[in-house]
């Protein structure tokens, strides 16, 4: 297996290749000339980006090691009806795992489906590319979810007015959202790990001659892909926390109390909190302002929580 980039590499390449891996508004990601350089871009400075950045080179090693089937396709240029089998993959990818779950092969889904656009004479594509082709997608959609929980916890940081150093602000925004990003990560290790079984899958596929070997292979991935499927369902009952983008509790209780202030700004704000303190509002009661931090119980969750100064005032601000 090659051995792939260094994150200073990718980010030099990230740099001077922005133009020929982006991906143009309204179109379909291409895994055979595209990579994850312009999320990198894009999402590098958010607040999360430290913790995600490791999983965007795991994810690099794999679009690497699967351009290694790939290179008889781009060596020479990519030809049109090779860029469209590419694309074609990518629109048919739903598709292609649901018909491969129930009927036991990815190759002969792709194959079928006349929107993955595969030549049927050749020059197509072999099984090993096609494989190594779902691969590079599988880790582009892992790389976008990740970035869809880097960017939503940016956006509910800045509606919260809570900054990149306020650490308990931030724990308790996390908790808030919890059910809403531990669903998206477990979505993102789910399809990882499918990235990097069709990478074995490409290498099996290259290396192993019997047909009937690559088709028991086959089968036992989709049975596995299809109990995931299944199991992560069964758990999405039991999802706790607030949707991102819904108003918390904090925040519905301080419009109420600047409303009856007359006030957003933080002065008036506090002196109507002393009025307030110990009533219920929106499922909020006011406590006390101690150490710097306005401390309320969160009636509903029966958890006493705190917001500090700097971030509250920004939080009126934003209302």
């Amino acid at each position: 297996m090659a051995t792939p980039p260094t994150p200073d590499e990718q980010s030099a390449s990230a740099s001077g290749d922005e133009g020929d891996s982006a991906i143009e508004e309204g179109m379909p990601f291409n895994p055979l000339t595209g990579d994850l350089n312009d999320l990198r871009i894009t999402h590098g400075h958010c607040w999360l980006w430290p913790q995600i950045t490791a999983e965007f080179d795991r994810l690099d090693a794999v679009v690497f090691n699967a351009r290694a089937f790939l290179e008889p396709l781009t060596t020479a240029g990519c030809t049109d009806w090779a860029q469209q089998a590419a694309i074609g993959i990518v629109r048919s990818n739903l598709a292609i795992h649901q018909h491969a779950e129930h009927h036991g092969s990815y190759i002969a889904a792709a194959r079928s489906l006349w929107t993955a656009r595969i030549p049927r004479d050749p020059p197509t594509l072999s099984d090993a590319q096609i494989f190594a082709l779902m691969a590079i997608n599988e880790a582009r959609l892992t790389a976008e979810t990740y970035c869809e929980i880097a960017a939503g916890i940016e956006d509910e940081m800045q509606q919260s007015g809570i900054g990149y150093n306020d650490a308990e602000d931030i724990h308790w925004l996390r908790s808030d959202i919890a059910g809403w990003e531990r669903e998206l990560w477990r979505d993102a290790a789910d399809r990882t790990g499918t990235a990097e079984k069709f990478m074995l899958m490409a290498n099996f596929a290259a290396n192993v001659p019997d047909p009937a070997a690559l088709k028991k292979a086959e089968s036992q991935l989709a049975t596995l892909q299809r109990k995931a499927r299944t199991a992560k369902a069964e758990v999405g009952q039991f999802r706790q926390g607030r949707l991102k983008g819904a108003v918390g509790r904090l925040t519905r209780a301080l419009a109420v109390i600047a409303r009856e202030a007359g006030s957003t700004e933080l002065a008036d704000v506090l002196r109507h909190l002393e009025a307030v303190a110990g009533e219920d509002i929106e499922g909020v009661r006011i406590q006390e302002v101690m150490d710097g931090r306005l401390w309320y119980l969160d009636v509903v969750a029966n958890r006493e929580q705190s917001i500090a100064m700097d971030s509250l005032k920004r939080k009126l601000a934003k209302l």
